[in-house]
């Protein structure tokens, strides 16, 4: 009897240490599967509370994170208090060795803007210190830059054209306001929602007329402007420029909403150099645009406002405005001095 009673206990003994043992691995389950559930919710819970509106000048709530951080800008997203208007508002770049460059650019933007009125031109709304930290406020445009939109396909020839009007006009305007942009490629460019195109950053941009003080000129920090596969020459040398270079960069722009390929790169792979240097070289460059299906109408003007020599580009905003709507293209006169270039 005793030894019975000895297995009944020694069984015993077995089935609850094994139940235990079932009952532990349940309970890590359970704490695992807590712990899983709980690491899923965390990022989500800290991603809504990491979005917070701020109230800057007590005129405008400021939303962070920010919108978008560029090369030399900070951009945020704000609501207008006294209008309800959404905004853009840009601050200068921080935490690198060329901090005050950036500065220099804002500032230099703002005074730029402010006294431009244009449909064509991102339109100046306000500007202001708050907290040590210059602020620019401009308006927000509904769109994508020309650069985001050609990621998809080629645009018409119509479309191009017809942007490339709107822009003249614009860039005429400026350069009679005696001002020139001096960064105009497709990610400066906004096809807004209505289908009207509009110029914008304008931290590069500079008077025409310096008043012959060339001290200033030297310590102009722009001087020397590049963008990989829109370089424009004597921006890329870092010389003078002039509303021509304005028309290069718009010209760049065309040849790459047209076709999706850098102009730079398409001169450099047809003649050996990023820009045509004599009229031979410029057919060269209009022969590629009418085969990829473009108007020799459209094809002689782009590869003219291109040339590496401004003197061989058109002289102003009007003059290629005249050029890309005329129906018979290039006049026999313009032709005539390319070929003696």
């Amino acid at each position: 009897m005793w030894a019975i009673n000895d297995d009944f206990w020694l069984m015993a003994i077995i089935y609850v240490a094994l139940g235990l043992a079932v009952g532990v691995l349940i309970s890590i389950r359970r704490s695992r599967r807590k712990s899983s559930s709980s690491d899923h919710k965390k990022p989500q819970t800290a991603t809504a509370l990491s979005h917070s509106t701020y109230v800057v000048n007590g005129r405008y709530d400021l939303s962070s994170p920010p919108f978008k951080q560029g090369g030399m800008a900070t951009i945020w997203l704000a609501v207008e208090r006294k209008t309800g208007k959404t905004r853009i508002i840009k601050t200068a770049r921080r935490g690198t060795t060329i901090d005050n460059v950036y500065l220099d650019k804002l500032m230099l933007e703002a005074s730029c803007l402010k006294g431009l009125s244009h449909p064509g031109i991102v339109k100046y709304c306000d500007d202001f210190y708050f907290k040590d930290e210059f602020h620019l406020v401009v308006e927000y445009i509904t769109g994508e830059t020309l650069l985001t939109s050609s990621v998809r396909s080629p645009f018409s020839e119509q479309e191009v054209i017809g942007w490339a009007c709107q822009l003249l006009d614009a860039l005429a305007y400026l350069h009679d306001c005696g001002m020139v942009h001096r960064d105009i490629n497709p990610k400066n460019i906004m096809l807004c929602n209505d289908g009207a195109v509009k110029l914008i950053d304008f931290g590069t941009a500079k008077k025409l007329n310096n008043g012959g003080n060339k001290d200033k000129a030297m310590h102009d920090p722009f001087t020397q402007i590049t963008n990989r596969g829109f370089d424009i020459p004597e921006l890329f040398i870092g010389g003078d420029s002039d509303q021509r270079c304005d028309l290069c960069g718009l010209a760049q722009t065309c040849i790459y909403l047209l076709t999706l390929n850098q102009p730079n790169e398409v001169c450099s792979n047809l003649l050996k150099s990023n820009w045509p240097r004599s009229y031979h070289e410029s057919k060269t460059i209009a022969d590629y645009l009418i085969a990829e299906g473009i108007s020799s109408r459209t094809a002689k003007c782009l590869s003219q406002a291109i040339r590496f020599s401004a003197d061989d580009r058109f002289a102003d905003a009007h003059a290629m405005k005249a050029a890309l709507s005329s129906v018979e293209g290039y006049s026999p006169k313009s032709m005539e001095v390319l070929a003696q270039k």
